[in-house]
């Protein structure tokens, strides 16, 4: 019997598997595979965002769109809630189990969604964005990343 499309389940242990060879061979300098990893997928599916005339919370959503269109999550939350702060809440991500092993184990996770609105932030709008603290990863399903939108100068 052959499959139509790759399971999440797959794409999930072969994400672990891909980060943790990285985290155990270079240790925290896989997180520059990490954050190029985005920069990369962004050119391979900017084209088909539709970005044109929008701001970069619509961009951002537009990305949290697709990403829900292509089965990567259930869906995708991202709320501009303060003049420099982003709320952004994934349901069901496809690669939460294995970021969820990842993070207890203080390896680097994926991080595939975010790394992309980080990209996309970059090349589109001029802006960069930074983690405030650590994912929230519930038993629910939610995956809630709190963010400082910031522009790409300013550190």
């Amino acid at each position: 019997m052959k499959a139509e499309e790759i399971t999440r389940d797959f794409f999930d242990k072969e994400l672990y598997a891909i980060y943790l060879a990285a985290w155990e061979e270079w240790g925290d300098e896989a997180w520059k595979i990490v954050w190029r990893s985005g920069e990369i997928m962004l050119d391979e599916i900017e084209a088909e965002l539709d970005l044109d005339g929008t701001t970069w919370i619509e961009g951002l959503q537009r990305l949290a769109d697709y990403l829900a269109k292509v089965g990567y999550v259930r869906y995708i939350s991202v709320k501009q809630v303060g003049e420099d702060r982003v709320e952004y809440d994934m349901f069901d991500p496809a690669i939460l189990p294995g970021a969820k092993r990842l993070v207890a184990m203080g390896a680097v996770p994926g991080h595939v969604s975010t790394t992309l609105m980080f990209a996309l932030l970059a090349k589109r709008y001029g802006l960069r964005a930074e983690m405030i603290g650590d994912p929230d990863l519930r038993d629910d399903g939610h995956a809630i990343e709190q963010w400082r939108v910031l522009p790409l100068e300013e550190k």
